[in-house]
């Protein structure tokens, strides 16, 4: 049902045989983005976004964190650091809710959860917090001074 909802709010998505989330395509193709799926879980729906954080920017986005959650108040904005992986900044929208849910609630949920996400992650890329797509083509030094 809930893929059907997406259909029909144009978003477009897939259901992934491993995890059997909806994974958000148009969130995905954006720049610094790793991931972004819509969970339903017992409480409600959470849809997710996982952006690639540059690790020499670690510290200026956890420095950030505070202004950005009140910049996006209905996202839920925080690091994922493990070690052996590239920190992530995980950005999630939070929908609680029960039986009863109508087509008209869930596409307004997606809808500004999705423009939220998206609006996030050009201002982090604009910050020079995630990996971005101009950095990987840029030539990198033959050698390393010491």
């Amino acid at each position: 049902m809930l893929e059907r909802w997406l259909e029909e709010a144009r978003v477009h998505c897939y259901v992934c045989e491993h995890c059997e989330s909806l994974h958000i395509a148009d969130l995905r193709s954006l720049e610094g983005v790793i991931d972004s799926r819509l969970l339903l879980e017992p409480f409600g729906l959470v849809l997710t976004t996982e952006l690639e954080i540059r690790p020499m920017a670690l510290l200026a986005v956890s420095a950030d964190i505070g202004r950005l959650s009140m910049e996006y108040p209905t996202l839920k904005i925080f690091l994922d650091i493990v070690d052996d992986a590239t920190p992530q900044l995980i950005v999630a929208g939070v929908f609680p809710c029960a039986s009863g849910l109508v087509p008209e609630q869930f596409a307004s949920f997606t809808g500004l959860t999705m423009q939220a996400s998206r609006q996030l992650a050009q201002e982090c890329l604009g910050l020079d917090y995630l990996f971005s797509a101009e950095a990987a083509a840029e030539p990198r030094p033959a050698s390393i001074l010491h």
